[in-house]
């Protein structure tokens, strides 16, 4: 009986072998995966709240992603509070979002890559620091972030050339009521 369940022991660990195997290969292949990936812990943690990056110790909103886009002159090159919404959320590694409000966007990537977010954050309310500017995209990279978003369409235009980016040294998002 000992020798038997060994042997199935062993036949397990081998299968696992070639299960990872088989993952790999898949992962080669191009196939998506749904795992949640969490490259970074939160730096603190409240009922209803995670933050990302550095403490965010004053958690009163500023402007709406709206609003700041609206006045972009008197902002440009400076450091903002902005609340919105998280649409997608690059799924290779979480390391930027599109946050959005009403009809505005904004790419947010985190100040020396210092951090990520979930992948699994799409649709959470969201209230970010940092600087916030203007910038024009090469196709390769336009194309490259449309990847990375899990997107198929590698298609860019001109809309999609031109953006509004905040580089975030703290990412506060609300979790699901």
């Amino acid at each position: 009986m000992q020798v038997r369940i060994e042997m199935r022991f062993a036949r397990f660990l081998l299968s696992g072998v070639s299960i990872s195997v088989l993952f790999v290969a898949t992962v080669l292949a191009g196939t998506k995966s749904t795992a949640v990936l969490r490259l970074s812990e939160a730096v603190e943690t409240g009922p209803n709240y995670e933050v990302f990056g550095a403490p965010m110790p004053d958690k009163t909103v500023g402007l709406s992603l709206s609003e700041l886009i609206a006045q972009k002159q008197d902002y440009l090159g400076k450091e903002v509070r902005v609340y919105a919404t998280i649409t997608q959320v690059c799924q290779a590694k979480g390391c930027f979002f599109i946050a959005v409000q009403d009809d505005r966007w904004a790419r947010i990537t985190f100040r020396d890559y210092a951090f990520f977010v979930p992948t699994n954050t799409a649709k959470s309310r969201v209230l970010i620091e940092g600087v916030f500017s203007e910038t024009k995209l090469s196709t390769a990279q336009a194309q490259h972030y449309q990847t990375d978003l899990g997107s198929s369409d590698n298609s860019a235009d001109a809309r999609s050339l031109q953006e509004y980016s905040i580089i975030a040294s703290s990412v506060l998002i609300r979790k699901p009521i």
